[in-house]
């Protein structure tokens, strides 16, 4: 399993993050959390394809 990285901008909130990342990918890669190193799936794409997820535990977005 791959460690993820924190998306950049950070984001304040993840009604933020699901308005920028509104397409749902249920078939996304699972990565490490750089935080708290639980496991993170990217289950979310921006209009221009990149893959993030939401760590619910560090309150932040992340990506690969």
């Amino acid at each position: 399993m791959k460690d993820g990285k924190w998306l950049e901008p950070r984001y304040g909130s993840k009604d933020i993050f699901d308005k920028d990342y509104s397409k749902i990918d249920l078939s996304g890669l699972t990565v490490r959390c750089p935080g708290c190193k639980e496991q993170v799936q990217l289950n979310r794409r921006s209009t221009n394809n990149k893959s993030a997820g939401w760590c619910k535990k560090c309150n932040r977005a992340v990506t690969v």
